[in-house]
């Protein structure tokens, strides 16, 4: 029910906001709000009873003339009209809400591949310090093997995960690649769906953003308590394993709650709400190239530094891998929060 609420706030967000439209708008809420729990009463699930009833009385311009405001909204109907011939054939409210559901539904096996992909390295990392230091019954070069087997392993079971979703949301493919034309009923559910979701998102995104910036601490604590130790090198490695574990952290609490937002970008994609949700938006590319321009030189000269001082060529390339997962967690996090912030009126 939430759904239809916020569908219909977002229906009159575009008209301005007079005692008539207020009025249309109350009685087209009770309206909805009837048919709605005279559906769910017929045993309609809940997700069929709000796309019924989105289909019945969500578009505006339809039901304008029973509600008696058709010439209080005429003078804004041309935002919505498309010129052109559409290139493909427009969406409908049932394979948009089927697209939904399914997103909703694959979202923890995507992100559980994600971290997957990002622990990966982890034991070939680690296992060939951890021989070094006597830790592991094993040569170091039985230790690489055995990491490299590893890494090898769980991204070929986190490919697998994405193909076996990817087949589940095949039959939707034309959203993705943005093979349809838009709709004002679609465009208005989708942003319903978003702002429904939104504050989850945000919480989470706010968790993930906290693992990420945490992230270093383990290796910088680890290096510096275990600094006269003749094992520094494996618990430096051991801090290094646990920066992308919280970095995979931040990931997997903040991946699946960001599937509504991601929904709605690709529902209402050219239709002209690109800036509702920051797509693309030259602000947030630049804030990342800012972030690229001191982070990648500072990468460098952290790693030569580490090489040439500590005489640890043998271990300092893995600040490469590392820096790469971090800067992607940045670049994601600072996207997100740029289009946070373009979407708050």
């Amino acid at each position: 029910m939430n759904v239809i609420i916020t569908y219909l706030d977002t229906m009159f967000s575009t008209y301005p906001q007079t005692p008539r439209l207020l009025e249309a708008k109350a009685e087209l809420r009770d309206m909805m709000e009837d048919a709605y729990s005279s559906l769910i009463a017929d045993g309609r699930s809940e997700n069929e009873a709000v796309g019924q009833v989105i289909r019945d009385f969500g578009n505006l311009e339809e039901v304008a003339p029973a509600l008696g405001i058709t010439s209080d909204i005429a003078h804004d109907s041309a935002n919505f009209a498309d010129k052109d011939i559409p290139e493909h054939p427009p969406i409908t409210i049932e394979e948009a809400q089927g697209y939904a559901d399914v997103q909703q539904h694959v979202r923890f096996r995507v992100s559980t591949a994600v971290i997957l992909f990002v622990m990966s390295p982890a034991a070939l990392i680690l296992l060939p310090v951890a021989a070094q230091s006597g830790f592991v019954p094993f040569t170091d070069g039985v230790a690489s093997l055995v990491g490299l087997v590893a890494l090898l392993a769980l991204i070929t079971i986190g490919v697998v995960i994405i193909l076996a979703t990817s087949r589940e949301t095949a039959r939707y493919g034309r959203i993705p690649e943005g093979r349809f034309a838009t709709s004002p009923a679609v465009t208005h559910w989708a942003e319903a769906l978003a702002m429904q979701h939104e504050r989850g998102r945000i919480r989470a995104l706010q968790i993930a953003i906290a693992f990420w910036i945490l992230a270093p601490i383990p290796l910088i604590g680890l290096a510096l308590l275990t600094e006269d130790s003749p094992q520094n090198g494996f618990w430096s490695v051991i801090g290094v394993v646990l920066v992308l574990a919280f970095v995979a952290t931040g990931l997997g609490i903040f991946l699946p709650r960001a599937w509504a937002k991601n929904v709605a970008e690709e529902l209402v994609r050219g239709a002209g709400h690109r800036r509702n949700f920051g797509i693309g938006s030259d602000g947030e590319r630049s804030i990342v190239g800012v972030i690229a321009a001191f982070y990648w030189p500072f990468l460098t000269a952290a790693f030569l530094a580490w090489s040439f001082i500590g005489n640890a060529w043998g271990i300092s390339w893995v600040i490469w891998p590392v820096g790469a997962v971090l800067f992607g967690a940045i670049a994601g996090g600072t996207s997100a929060i740029e289009g946070y912030r373009r979407a708050r009126p």
